[in-house]
């Protein structure tokens, strides 16, 4: 039974890693994006 536990809370560390890293990901593309758009803008004035 403590073994069961134990994998659970591994598997709930990596899960709660994993979904940070993909947030933390999606942060970084989006950040890409906004520079893309705002160059864009410069230009066009």
């Amino acid at each position: 039974m403590n073994v069961f536990f134990g994998i659970i809370l591994i598997l709930g560390v990596f899960a709660i890693y994993d979904l940070i890293r993909r947030v933390n990901q999606n942060i970084l593309i989006q950040t890409e994006e906004i520079k893309k758009l705002q160059e864009e803008l410069k230009l066009r004035r």
